[in-house]
């Protein structure tokens, strides 16, 4: 973890050789001798049930001495060396960042938006009165008359932090301080003479990525951002995968809520070194994620999401102080998390409206934020529907053979030839085509691929899916086309079916060819399904039968090609011109509502006007899914497709297989 890859090795391998093995690149500069310290892993104990399996320290071969003495020097002691633990039973890995030869590529960048600025903190510099013999009012009183006098501002409390610091920054700056204000209610620092530097944090805290976006308060310019995985993907890839976790461990909680606090600590402190700030001029951080996500962050259990009615904690819009969540910011710092619109609804999804506004359109517009958990709103001049699809870690390379998660060498675009049915493809960190490639010992360095293929990413395997369709290897039904024959599909006489070879062995990062296999694309289905089933029910509860426009949000949907999302069948028929990716809109909802108070009441008005439709019990869910199993789909006509997809009415029946299986030999 986090890249997601699973597999069998063989007994007593070395941690670093089964990561390669299965394409996972460690970072490792002394060839596994044990000096370059670089290839530091962390074991995950206790039971997996998404993985299936039991893992602990004691499955691997015990620490020598040589490797104590260099983790103790590290100071991490409770990791292990990659190169020297063999594996000796079923094991978890964790690969910190730092030791990842790939680092992943995280697609959240904030978008470009014109945000009035209207921020809940403020700094006022004042000049107080000196105290006098007799005079009783206190430093505290003296600076609220103050405040009073010549700001306007009465009715004033103050923080703790804030009272510790007034009378040395009176002393300090010879009774003129400025003062920093939140909600103009509330004192938070005071600081000696007149110092400029309000800042604020915005992040969306997404079950596979963190983005952070660091503001200026006072102007709304951006001034850094940084991006990490979740460090919960190794408890769990998908949203109830965590909640089996909080709830099959005593410790659960505890331990999900620890990592993604010390994540977003960590990205608060790399956007203020970019910024060339301290992390103690942070004084507000506005925080959106789906509502298992807030749970955990909370450190509440989201055991009530895990199964009918689905009850929250807490819906409304909340402002708690960052110490009580153990976030290093300014110690008297507040953080704002948006209302949440209904169990598996959250603030990410609030702050997608706040930053799209579809219902103030006059259009339909199909809004859908792709993800382990797709948020899917379905909005007209006024109102709006909304669901939530469980489509699983599918689009992020889970569950696929060869899926991986966004990272150099990973393959992002697919295009099959409908004559031989052979694939060329391009990778992240490769801008050539795997057709242009060279490789081989004899070709020079400059001329061979920067990355051979690792593994395929999400819009990948959407892709390649899609581009099997069209080239006519793939049925309608989701079967391998059993009359193609192409010498790109594989059959496999023992599993009576085929998998096709999307990279041969030679433009394969591990040597071994890749495939993508029947099961692959049941999987793809499976999520496709979910997806489509959710919006079509949206549809048919607000009485239409066709969407204007379609909105993709999220990184992955920056990165859908529109055409092979409807080949696929991934959303409804709409114009192509019609459909757009609308980058990271949850961190620009965030961004907005940290920069401009006004806007937070809107995000609860938004949250409070949604009508939530339950897709796990609602009766025609199920119905809607197994029609969109098939692709694009089993009845719902893609006008808009006419001339691009093949004539799909021709597919053979089953019973064919069975010839086709006879004709090479295989029995059933």
């Amino acid at each position: 973890m986090p890249s997601g890859r699973r597999g069998q090795v063989p007994h007593g391998i070395t941690v670093l050789e089964a990561a390669r093995q299965l394409g996972v690149e460690i970072e490792s500069i002394c060839g596994g001798r044990q000096t370059c310290q670089k290839c530091r892993v962390r074991v995950e104990n206790g039971r997996f049930d998404k993985a299936g399996i039991h893992s602990s320290e004691d499955h691997l071969s015990p620490r020598d001495e040589k490797e104590i003495k260099l983790l103790n020097k590290l100071g991490t002691p409770e990791l292990r060396l990659s190169c020297n633990a063999r594996i000796l039973g079923d094991v978890l890995i964790t690969v910190p960042e730092e030791s990842r030869a790939h680092k992943q590529i995280i697609r959240k960048s904030a978008g470009e938006r014109a945000i009035e600025v209207e921020p809940v903190v403020r700094q006022v510099y004042v000049e107080v009165a000196e105290a006098r013999l007799g005079e009783h009012r206190g430093d505290w009183g003296r600076l609220q008359d103050a405040l009073a006098e010549q700001w306007g501002l009465s009715g004033l409390s103050i923080d703790i932090h804030a009272l510790r610091r007034l009378q040395p920054a009176l002393r300090d700056g010879k009774q003129a301080v400025t003062v920093t204000l939140w909600q103009e209610q509330h004192v938070l620092d005071i600081r000696p003479g007149y110092q400029e530097g309000a800042f604020g944090l915005a992040v969306d805290v997404g079950s596979t990525t963190l983005a952070a976006y660091l503001c200026d308060l006072r102007t709304g310019e951006l001034l850094a951002s940084a991006s990490a995985m979740n460090p919960q993907v190794s408890y769990g890839e998908d949203l109830m995968s965590r909640i089996s976790f909080v709830t099959s461990r005593r410790d659960g909680l505890d331990v999900l809520h620890k990592a993604v606090i010390e994540a977003l600590n960590r990205l608060a402190a790399e956007t203020a070194r970019q910024a060339g700030i301290r992390r103690d001029q942070i004084y507000e951080a506005v925080l959106v994620g789906n509502t298992t996500m807030t749970h955990i962050l909370l450190g509440i259990s989201p055991e009530s999401l895990g199964g009918a009615p689905f009850a929250l904690a807490h819906r409304e819009a909340m402002d708690v102080k960052a110490r009580d969540l153990g976030l290093r910011l300014h110690p008297a710092a507040n953080v704002h998390i948006l209302p949440s619109e209904a169990g598996h609804v959250g603030a990410d999804n609030v702050a997608v409206l706040l930053a799209e506004q579809p219902h103030t359109r006059p259009e339909i517009i199909l809004t859908v934020d792709v993800g382990t958990n797709a948020e899917i709103v379905l909005s007209g001049p006024g109102w709006m529907f909304s669901a939530s699809s469980p489509t699983g870690p599918a689009f992020e390379g889970g569950q696929i053979s060869a899926g991986m998660r966004a990272a150099p060498g990973a393959i992002e675009r697919v295009r099959i030839d409908p004559q031989t049915g052979l694939a060329r493809f391009r990778v992240i960190g490769e801008e050539r085509w795997s057709n242009e490639w060279a490789v081989g010992a004899d070709v020079p360095p400059e001329r061979q691929p920067r990355h051979l293929a690792s593994g395929i990413c999400g819009s990948g395997i959407i892709e390649v899916v899609a581009e099997l369709l069209l080239a006519g290897l793939l049925l309608p039904d989701g079967r391998f086309n059993p009359d193609s024959t192409s010498p790109a599909l594989r059959w496999d006489a023992r599993r009576r079916k085929a998998d096709y070879l999307l990279a041969p062995a030679e433009l394969s990062a591990n040597g071994k060819p890749l495939l993508v296999t029947q099961e692959d694309i049941r999987n793809i289905q499976l999520a496709k399904a979910a997806l489509y089933a959710g919006a079509k029910l949206l549809m048919l509860r607000a009485g239409v039968a066709s969407v204007d426009r379609i909105l993709l949000a999220g990184a992955f949907g920056s990165y859908i090609d529109p055409t092979h999302a409807l080949v696929l069948g991934l959303i409804p028929d709409c114009s192509l011109e019609r459909i757009h990716a609308v980058g990271n809109a949850a961190g620009d909802g965030a961004r907005i509502a940290l920069l401009n108070r006004s806007q937070r009441a809107a995000a609860s008005q938004i949250a409070r006007s949604v009508r939530y439709i339950e897709t796990a019990v609602d009766p025609d869910f199920q119905e809607q899914f197994v029609l969109a199993m098939h692709l694009p789909h089993k009845r719902d006509p893609f006008p808009h497709l006419e001339g691009i997809l093949p004539d799909l009415s021709a597919a053979p029946p089953r019973r064919r297989q069975t010839r086709r299986n006879k004709a090479r030999g295989i029995t059933q």
